[in-house]
């Protein structure tokens, strides 16, 4: 089970499931045909001597991180301790081994899959414990091992007793779970874990085609909550913005990447960032309209990607989430968590969802402020076809905002969409434009950037997500790694950044599909583990403490009201004449009495169940034997024989000095021992007659 929660984390290597696998399976078809396959001790040397060299080559060329080395030096420990196992405390070290690739499973995911074999993982751990403790125990009374016969009770008794641990240690971990503050440890651990290709497709250097990659993945990336306005099926999820092209990479520049200490201007916890006004400090170009009358408010759940950047509705306003003293804003508009912070998990935001056209529509000017001059650089070596082709499709333009309109309905006309990535190019965009006229979103938005620039409009290229699935289950919006998405913001004096996108509205279908009902409950499964287990800290705590405390209140108020309604009924009607008959007195009488014997109902059902086990002792001999013994004790002690306590069954019979009652004792010890220990149904159905018979000499 330790094995089988670190493969179902997803970040184990195909090579490392297929030996840890094998041996598992190998192992356990020698237990199971009773075999016994040991590795010497000169090959386990020879190996452990031979892996400190694998584990120097793992860490610096194969895994290249901390957590992938040290998981597979835990699986060759487990493979080598299975198949040289000698002594107990080996036995003890493979339960440590299992616990470590739970430890390792629990670092590289917080997948729900962890919880269902964590469970089943302490299940056999309490059975595994109790039961080498029983063998220790076993072998120093120096006693017989269980007889054949009692082997499926064993076991039953076994798991019903490692169930029940296993059930009161997790009620009484969620109960201190719940209860014992906790504060949010950022994932340390999991930081140590290799990047993905997501969190390289957002960072301040990207190769041309990295979106392409990320768009291949269906896996979750964030889950949306609107808490007011509405999300268009168009939303855009701003990143990162790139300033600088060298006709294969997009980058930026130092003064790009510069950024505002957040902290400084905004020193108060868990106060919301203003976005608005930190765009128009030091004559940073203004991203946002002042009329931002329609808004959209929404609340962001990240999944354990590792990313530092904030992914925020076009065009955002304010950020918020308990991040102030770690939110730096960049010159290019992207709002990202300072890295030795920690990876982002929960934020909200609100966003300016009014339409900046009629601002710019007709826009001429090229007044750009020194910092927006940056934008309008060109790669050093620009195919003359691109210019040519910007200045045809944007003849009859007049203004700037016709001219990046012209351009934008052009690529999504002319150009196709797919996902099928280029092989090497010597000119990506010229071959993209001229030749295969065929690309995914970054290819459009790189050519349109480009494009405006050769018209000396200033135009840059932001990596996003676009869209999402709406999962009506707990009503939150899917955002998958297929989302990711390139587009365009140009630069207008009149306004500041507008965003524009290229790409065919085919993109949006392209890797799209509806998920079935099964992994909607799934996905809303998975949006309840991380909320409220992987990201449950002291103000979850009290946000839960307050819903209980309120649903108890309503809870105890609705009793305290029904109470006082029946009540006050029962009095009307006690009051009217005639309203108490025989038969209400009798029904009152009757309840009363079923409450006086509640107290003795477990007695009672012992006694239903002791008279029809004796009536039936074939259903369970060993346990009728034990009652008929003890009725006959009972019965000689009536007669002046009692029974001492340090006398054995034999013992006892043999001590009795009447002949008689002692063959007769004699005769019903040997049928109760071979009902009780034997579980002869044959022995257990003469007791009752033994007993009769005994009785009768009596008399």
């Amino acid at each position: 089970m330790g094995f089988c929660a670190l493969a179902g984390t997803g970040r184990l290597d195909v090579a490392s499931i297929v030996v840890g696998s094998a041996a598992l399976l190998v192992r356990g078809y020698h237990l199971f045909k009773g075999k016994n396959a040991f590795l010497p001790q000169r090959w386990t040397t020879i190996l452990t001597a031979f892996y400190f060299v694998f584990y120097a080559l793992d860490y610096f060329f194969l895994s290249q991180n901390f957590v992938g080395v040290t998981v597979h030096m835990v699986l060759f420990v487990l493979v080598v301790k299975m198949f040289s196992l000698q002594r107990d405390r080996d036995l003890l070290y493979l339960a440590v081994i299992a616990f470590l690739m739970v430890l390792a499973a629990a670092i590289l995911t917080v997948d729900t899959i962890f919880l269902f074999t964590f469970c089943l993982f302490v299940l056999i751990a309490m059975s595994t414990f109790v039961s080498m403790e029983m063998r220790r125990s076993e072998r120093e009374a120096k006693v017989v091992a269980v007889a054949p016969g009692n082997e499926n009770r064993f076991h039953r008794a076994l798991y019903a007793v490692a169930g029940v641990l296993a059930v009161t240690t997790a009620a009484i971990g969620i109960v201190i779970f719940f209860v014992l503050p906790r504060m949010s440890m950022g994932g340390y651990l999991q930081t140590m874990a290799s990047q993905t290709d997501l969190v390289t497709g957002f960072s301040d250097t990207v190769n041309l085609g990295g979106i392409g990659k990320i768009q291949q993945s269906n896996n979750a990336v964030m889950h949306v909550q609107v808490l007011d306005g509405t999300l268009s099926a168009d939303q855009k999820w701003r990143g990162v913005a790139l300033a600088y092209f060298d006709g294969r990479r997009w980058s930026n520049s130092l003064h790009d990447v510069s950024v505002h200490d957040v902290s400084v201007t905004l020193p108060m916890h868990n106060v919301p960032v203003n976005l608005w006004s930190l765009r128009l400090m030091d004559d940073f170009p203004p991203l946002f309209s002042s009329l931002h009358r329609e808004t959209l408010r929404y609340l962001v759940h990240m999944e354990p990607i590792g990313s530092h950047v904030f992914f925020l509705a076009s065009t955002p306003i304010q950020v918020n989430g308990g991040y102030i003293d770690d939110i730096t804003v960049s010159a290019d508009g992207s709002v990202t968590r300072n890295e030795d912070a920690g990876a982002i998990q929960l934020y909200g935001g609100e966003a300016d969802q009014n339409d900046p056209a009629p601002l710019v529509r007709n826009s001429t000017s090229q007044d750009y402020p020194s910092a927006v001059r940056e934008y309008l650089g060109l790669p050093p070596f620009l195919d003359p076809r691109i210019r040519a082709l910007a200045a045809d499709v944007t003849a009859s333009a007049p203004s700037n905002y016709a001219r990046a309109r012209a351009i934008e309905t052009y690529l999504s006309s002319n150009l196709g969409y797919t996902l099928d990535l280029p092989g090497e190019e010597a000119d990506p965009l010229a071959h993209f434009l001229f030749e295969r006229k065929k690309g995914h979103c970054e290819y459009f938005a790189s050519s349109m950037a480009i494009m405006l620039r050769t018209l000396n409009i200033p135009a840059r290229v932001v990596n996003g997500f676009r869209g999402g699935e709406y999962n009506d289950v707990n009503h939150t919006y899917i955002i998958r790694a297929r989302d990711a998405h390139s587009w365009v913001e140009v630069y207008f004096p009149e306004y500041g950044w507008m965003t524009f996108d290229p790409t065919p509205s085919v993109s949006t279908q392209a890797g799209a599909h509806a998920s079935s009902r099964l992994t909607l409950y799934l996905d809303a499964l998975q949006e309840m583990w991380r909320e409220w287990i992987i990201n449950y800290d002291f103000s979850r705590q009290v946000r839960l403490g307050s819903q209980i405390g309120s649903s108890v209140s309503r809870l105890q108020s609705a009793v305290r009201f029904w109470y006082r309604k029946k009540y006050h009924h029962l009095q009307r009607q006690l009051r009217r004449p005639g309203a108490v008959g025989f038969g209400k007195v009798i029904i009152v009488a009757v309840l009363g009495m079923l409450l006086m014997a509640l107290p003795f109902a477990p007695r009672v059902w012992r006694a239903v169940r002791r008279a029809r086990l004796l009536r039936n002792p074939q259903t369970a001999p060993g346990s009728a034997a034990g009652v008929w013994y003890l009725r006959m004790l009972k019965m000689m002690e009536r007669r002046g024989i009692p029974k001492a306590p340090a006398q054995t069954a034999g013992e006892f019979a043999s001590s009795i000095g009447d002949p008689e009652m002692q063959k007769n004792v004699l005769a019903f010890v040997q049928h109760y021992e071979r009902a009780r220990f034997a579980g002869s149904v044959e022995d257990a159905l003469r007791l009752p007659q033994l007993y009769r018979e005994m009785e009768a000499r009596k008399g």
